[in-house]
């Protein structure tokens, strides 16, 4: 959807640097301020794929209370994490303990806390306008957690809303920074309109997923049980959903190239079986022109990566044009089917 765009996720802030705190007059944006009571910096740990192995980090995101004991983030800020806290503006602390709806195409994802926030709700725009372009001029409040340093408010109006095939978005002026994946959007009543999930540095626009896209999510985590963080993300027994599986036999000198689309965010997966011996493959993963991992196989492969962004990925075999034998096999690529843990 934004392959051909230079995209970058709004949220997840490894290398924090210096946080510039935006603060302004309300207005009618949020009548009686409250976003803080709604809004929560989150803060989690996990870990990232790293081909073969894993590494331990931590991020930060934003999240919005839909009620009491439900929040809503985006998928690529709750994905891998194995805790997950969250602050509201007044200084409470929450602890997210289930995840029950995980939507890695629209990037949304619903997360429950066991001790909730009593009597906060939400107003949410559950029924998908029937022109949403009408929601432009729009004015909105975004709320991020501004390089892992706090919420922040920024203000704008709604620019455009965009469609591409069954993906949906709403564009819009705010001028969010790093953060605020996750963070919500507000229109000028305090009615929960998008959540936010990247921006377009070059264009200098802001997309969040609508909240009738949301809404659906929600329904979906109503119906299921959930599961623990740590049943969801334990990074063992990958549940797999394998796009693209071809059988090859190369020559010396020739290339395999297995290729898939990535919408929304996803953590993808790569498999090499080999089915003659003794006949090394060059392996590469590229997204677009952009090369991610490379190496020498000599055995089966099976690696994950996390991706940064939606695009065109790739799984690349070469058989050296000195080998003298051809090399036979299977490669595979797909994403890692997160929603199949959730109950």
């Amino acid at each position: 959807m934004f392959a051909a765009w230079v995209v970058r996720y709004a949220g997840l802030t490894r290398n924090l640097g210096l946080a510039l705190i935006v603060t302004l007059g309300l207005g009618a944006c949020s009548p009686a301020n409250q976003w803080r009571d709604q809004t929560l910096a989150l803060k989690a740990k996990g870990y990232a794929f790293k081909g073969t192995s894993v590494a331990p980090v931590g991020w930060a995101g934003s999240g919005v209370w839909i009620d009491e004991h439900t929040m809503v983030t985006n998928a690529h800020v709750a994905t891998r994490a194995l805790s997950l806290q969250g602050v509201d503006d007044r200084g409470r602390t929450f602890t997210f303990t289930k995840i029950m709806a995980l939507d890695s195409s629209n990037d949304i994802a619903v997360l429950h806390a066991a001790r909730g926030n009593d009597g906060v709700a939400t107003e949410v725009l559950e029924e998908r306008p029937d022109d949403p372009k009408e929601l432009r001029g729009t004015k909105v409040l975004a709320i991020g957690n501004t390089g892992g340093q706090g919420l922040s408010v920024y203000n704008g109006q709604v620019t455009n809303y965009l469609k591409r095939g069954n993906y949906e978005n709403i564009v819009h002026s705010a001028d969010i920074s790093s953060g605020s994946s996750g963070g919500p959007l507000f229109d000028d009543g305090g009615r929960l309109i998008g959540i936010n999930k990247s921006i377009n540095l070059r264009l200098r626009q802001s997309f969040a997923t609508p909240a009738w896209v949301v809404n659906r999510v929600l329904k979906k985590g109503k119906r299921n049980g959930g599961a623990t963080l740590k049943e969801a993300f334990q990074p063992s027994k990958l549940p797999m959903a394998f796009a693209v599986k071809r059988k090859f036999c190369l020559n010396p000198g020739q290339k395999i190239v297995a290729p898939i689309a990535v919408v929304g965010t996803a953590d993808i997966i790569a498999a090499v079986q080999f089915q003659t011996e003794g006949t090394p493959l060059f392996f590469g993963l590229v997204r677009g022109s952009s090369l991610m991992s490379k190496g020498l196989l000599t055995k089966n492969l099976f690696a994950a990566w996390g991706t940064p962004g939606p695009g065109v990925y790739a799984v690349v075999l070469v058989n050296p044009k000195k080998m003298t034998k051809q090399a036979c096999g299977i490669v595979a690529l797909g994403r890692v089917a997160w929603e199949q843990r959730l109950k």
